[in-house]
């Protein structure tokens, strides 16, 4: 059986108005618009709105219904997940609100209901799993099941997610979810258990979590995880373009806010991060305990050490260096007995979990640790604690970063209504335009001939006289080709003389061929309209890279130097530079 067969599919049907007040018809309608779009955000599911859910050739695996009327002052709304399969009601809830608050508390119950409905569906799939035959579970139920394994959080359970998601990736080779649950089972050895296998876990984090982007750019999962690799290897602006892009992509997962939320604390955006602690809680209401070690986190850095004292010994730290934040909190409350029963429970979990040997750390190798693992891009509470346990010179060294993977130190990011752009170290912002979009398009194809009304976006009709033949043409556009392998020889070779004489002669062939031939290839004529599309182009993209040279006077120079212009343009770039850019 197909993964297209088994895939799970959700109904989603318009709330019914149980009361004779149509004041809250407009209520009605937008939330059921609205809960379509966040559902929609889980891309593991096929959605369904209630127009097509009707048609006699869909059957949904589940169906979202509900209700509301208006009791007095009091608006009554019901919920429900309704197994379809089995005909039984999965979950079921109620909530009540002040009519008068009802604009108010709309998107507060849309998130509430979307984070609940995540989980009990979650939570229906896997109970029943164990009673299907093995051809009829899906590539999301297998991924379910890794994410379970994940959660016991030791090594053999990491082992038995990657079976889960193996087969997940056997069932339907394009799910997305199964590689970053791939990579979820590296992220968890890299971040919390094996520290004798750092590097070759960060790098599974970070090869899984590529391929998982690679196949869906809008799987938060991948972003998050890249945005948190990037982070601990001080590639700040990388980090903080994935880590948003998770957030905007699924703000609902909790999950995911919890992960963004720690990263946003080292980045420095305190304030950031507790508003995202606040929405996990909010979400979570049942589940709240678990999350207090992030809080406890958030509240040292505020300042609030009382605060991270209270939630730190309110729930089981997850972070081996937990208890070293809990030691420092109670080193700047001044209770001196509270800070070394915290700093022996670190030694402890330090010496069992990343030593792994008998010998007990002293205090300076235990700090040195905690620095080399806490990617603070800038200040932190911590400082002082450290200089405290083991003086300022150790407090004061070098982060040691285990680096695995390349730095990325040139990149075009698009981001909300303008650009992230990084080169040569220098990262700035640079707001949206056509030509920067544009010089995007060319940097993601080196070497090669775009047409000027494919960046256009447009068709033009052509008339006029030829002014190059056919025959030519090709001959022209054939030592192009030849040039191009010419010039990639030299260049390996080390033969600069030889280079620049070959590169002149493709810049004069492909200047002339740009004056010369029109839309998708053909002979340009005389008095051609293409000339416009070309001036257009050409003044936009000179434009946006005389706008970049004023930001960044070395990058506009490169730029300047290796994009051509005319009916043809290209980027071809004097020296060896790596782009990232992103897949759309």
């Amino acid at each position: 059986m197909s993964a297209k067969e088994i895939e799970i599919s959700i109904a989603i049907f318009p709330l019914e108005n149980l009361t004779m007040n149509q004041d809250a018809d407009i209520f009605c309608r937008s939330f059921y618009v609205d809960l379509i779009t966040e559902f929609s955000r889980f891309r593991q599911f096929k959605i369904f709105p209630a127009d097509s859910a009707k048609h006699k050739d869909v059957h949904t695996t589940y169906s979202i219904r509900g209700s509301y009327r208006f009791l007095q002052n009091t608006l009554r709304v019901n919920s429900q997940l309704i197994n379809n399969e089995r005909s039984q009601l999965a979950w079921a809830e109620q909530y009540e609100f002040d009519k008068d608050a009802l604009v108010a508390v709309e998107e507060k119950l849309l998130k509430r209901i979307v984070e609940t409905m995540q989980d009990h569906l979650n939570s229906d799939l896997l109970a029943y799993m164990s009673k299907k035959p093995v051809v009829s579970i899906s590539a999301y139920e297998y991924w379910l099941q890794g994410m379970e394994e994940l959660r016991k959080g030791t090594v053999e359970a990491d082992e038995r997610a990657r079976d889960q998601f193996q087969r997940a990736m056997e069932t339907d080779p394009l799910n997305s979810l199964a590689y970053s649950g791939m990579s979820l089972t590296y992220f968890n050895e890299w971040s919390c258990q094996l520290w004798e296998r750092w590097d070759v876990s960060q790098q599974g984090a970070f090869d899984w979590a590529k391929k998982a982007i690679d196949l869906d750019p809008h799987n938060h999962v991948a972003a998050m995880i890249l945005g948190r690799v990037y982070l601990y290897e001080a590639e700040y602006d990388i980090a903080e373009h994935y880590l948003r892009k998770a957030l905007q992509l699924n703000p609902t997962d909790t999950e995911n806010l919890v992960q963004i939320a720690s990263c946003f604390v080292f980045l420095g955006y305190i304030v950031e991060a507790e508003a995202l602690y606040q929405k996990v809680l909010q979400y979570n209401t049942q589940r709240a305990e678990q999350f207090y070690y992030i809080g406890a986190f958030i509240a040292f850095e505020q300042g609030n050490f009382e605060t991270c004292i209270k939630l730190s010994n309110s729930t089981q730290l997850a972070w081996v260096d937990s208890h070293c934040i809990l030691a420092a909190a109670y080193f700047e409350m001044g209770d001196q007995a509270g800070m070394e029963k915290s700093w022996h429970r670190y030694l402890y979990e330090f010496k069992t979990k990343i030593l792994k040997d008998e010998r007990f750390p002293g205090n300076r190798e235990a700090i040195q640790w905690v620095i080399n693992v806490s990617p603070y891009r800038g200040h932190t509470h911590q400082r002082r604690f450290w200089e405290h346990m083991a003086g300022k010179e150790t407090a004061v060294a070098p982060r040691n970063f285990l680096r695995t993977t390349q730095p990325l130190l040139n990149f075009f990011f698009r981001e909300d209504d303008g650009w992230r752009i990084s080169y040569e170290n220098h990262s700035f912002r640079i707001s949206d335009a056509k030509g920067i979009n544009d010089i995007a398009r060319l940097l993601s194809m080196p070497g090669e001939l775009i047409h000027c009304s494919e960046l256009m976006g447009s068709m033009v009709k052509m008339r006029g006289e030829q002014v190059i033949d056919e025959k030519a043409k090709k001959s022209y556009k054939a030592r192009l080709l030849s040039l191009q392998e010419d010039l990639s020889l030299a260049e390996a070779h080390n033969n600069y003389q030889l280079s620049a004489v070959l590169q002149k002669e493709y810049d004069d062939i492909l200047d002339m061929l740009s004056n010369s031939m029109g839309l998708n290839g053909r002979t340009r004529k005389s008095d051609d309209p293409i000339e416009k599309v070309r001036s257009a182009v050409t003044w936009r993209i000179r434009n946006s890279i005389k706008k970049i040279a004023t930001i960044h006077p070395s990058l506009g120079k490169h730029l300047s130097n290796s994009i051509k212009t005319g009916i043809f343009c290209s980027y071809r770039p004097e020296k060896n530079v790596l782009w990232h850019l992103e897949k759309e």
